[in-house]
């Protein structure tokens, strides 16, 4: 039963990260502090105040940048990488697997697991959502990115105390993306022939 909660909370978090990097990271490691998640060495670093205020200045910085139409799809691109890593801490983190004196232990095989799981969340969030540097079907970038955060943020608190559920809110996120992106197909379609 605690793999299985464990499974949960560390894909419910890695997805979490494949939408915003910092922001769970941050959640996890204010959670750490007040004594509702345990994280093992080398991830109690993530549970010092230091460190949990850097990565709240930089989950800001993300969304703020997010906002920004002409940014959000280069911020989208560069920030994967970065989304990748914060998903496998995430999972390796809720697994507790710390690192053993080999210098690797569990590390290895969570590691890649959160990071897959964060990685398919990016790379379909890059695809799916809509370009932003105009007025997508009637959604603002603004919307869209208030969207993402509202999702990063309670899905963040969700996954640590109900374990499989952000990953509903992202698939619901992905699925919006979709329809929007869809809907704009549609509502321009017939102006393609202009381009011939």
């Amino acid at each position: 039963m605690e793999t299985l909660l464990a499974a949960g909370t560390g894909i419910g978090l890695s997805s979490i990260a494949g939408v915003r990097a910092y922001l769970p990271l941050a959640l996890v490691g204010l959670f750490a502090k007040l004594g509702l998640f345990v994280l093992p060495a080398p991830f109690d670093l993530l549970s010092g105040w230091l460190v949990i205020g850097a990565l709240l200045v930089l989950a800001f910085v993300e969304a703020g940048l997010d906002k920004v139409p002409a940014l959000d799809s280069i911020v989208d691109i560069v920030q994967t990488p970065l989304r990748i890593v914060a998903g496998a801490v995430l999972f390796a983190a809720a697994f507790q697997a710390g690192v053993t004196p080999d210098g690797f232990g569990e590390l290895v095989p969570e590691a890649a697991a959160g990071g897959g799981i964060a990685a398919v969340v990016a790379v379909l969030k890059v695809i799916l959502r809509p370009p932003a540097n105009v007025a997508s079907a009637g959604v603002s970038a603004p919307f869209l990115s208030i969207f993402e955060d509202v999702v990063a943020v309670v899905g963040g608190v969700l996954a640590v105390l109900v374990p499989l559920v952000p990953l509903l809110f992202v698939a619901f996120l992905l699925f919006f993306f979709y329809r929007v992106r869809k809907r704009r197909g549609r509502k321009f379609g017939g102006l393609r022939i202009l381009g011939d």
